[in-house]
């Protein structure tokens, strides 16, 4: 198994560290100051039944928006979590380091770039060609 150099652990700490927060200012952001202001608004004026319906379908489009940031929360937190285990960076198939320029971009990946490639490509010998 890879195990993380003193260096490399204290930058890729700092990066989950900076997602982190950055996620966590995102959804304060979005629930807070966008959704409430805006919802509150809105149902203070008189509206129709049409009206109504329009706001809150963007009502449940903010929670969904809500749910896909408290998601990438929880894949922080695990990230987090291998990073204090000393296998964060670490390719769960192959065991080689995760580059750190693919963890800027995704920084709860569990897998290298190839591998990751081989779970998204489409499976050998499917009998298909195009």
């Amino acid at each position: 198994m890879v195990r993380l150099s003193r260096e490399r652990h204290e930058r890729l700490e700092k990066l989950l560290m900076a997602e982190k927060t950055r996620l966590w200012t995102e959804v304060r952001r979005e629930l807070f100051e966008t959704l409430g202001q805006e919802l509150r608004s809105q149902y203070d004026l008189p509206q129709d039944v049409g009206e109504r319906s329009l706001i809150d379908v963007l009502a449940d489009t903010g929670l969904v928006v809500a749910d896909i940031r408290r998601q990438e929360l929880t894949r922080m937190e695990d990230a987090m979590g291998r990073l204090a285990e000393g296998v964060y960076g670490v390719c769960e198939e192959c065991g080689a380091e995760i580059g750190e320029e693919r963890l800027r971009v995704v920084p709860y990946a569990t897998h290298c770039v190839s591998c990751q490639a081989r779970q998204e490509g489409p499976p050998h010998g499917s009998g298909v060609t195009l």
